[in-house]
């Protein structure tokens, strides 16, 4: 990668070549403190949700579990038999949502609205 500036590393739901740039390497070892996931989800002072699928396969529930524990004003809402794209794909050809996906759109809007501020 810092050879030839780029590596491609192929997308296996998309089946893309994604490019990874070198500089993007750089940049998070310069900033590695500021772009430090756990660093930036302790910090923050607001409610946030997280959605995510028990059978992902692309990132794993414990990913989930971890962002979860990094900060007491989190809710974790995890969805049994549920990929990583909430059982959809694209494109998308069906007229209606996934039921996976569907259920993360009520859950979210029941977020929203417990937490609104009035």
């Amino acid at each position: 990668m810092e050879k030839n500036g780029v590596k491609y590393v192929l997308n296996g739901r998309t089946k893309q070549k994604m490019p990874h740039y070198f500089q993007l390497y750089e940049n998070y070892m310069a900033n590695q403190k500021r772009l430090s996931i756990k660093s930036a989800v302790s910090n923050l002072n607001k409610p946030y949700l997280i959605t995510h699928g028990k059978t992902d396969t692309s990132v794993s529930c414990n990913e989930a579990i971890k962002l979860n524990s990094w900060n007491s004003d989190s809710e974790l809402f995890l969805l049994d038999e549920c990929n990583h794209v909430f059982n959809t794909s694209h494109p998308w050809s069906k007229m209606s949502m996934s039921i996976a996906l569907n259920t993360v759109v009520i859950a979210t809007s029941n977020f929203i609205i417990r937490h609104k501020k009035t």
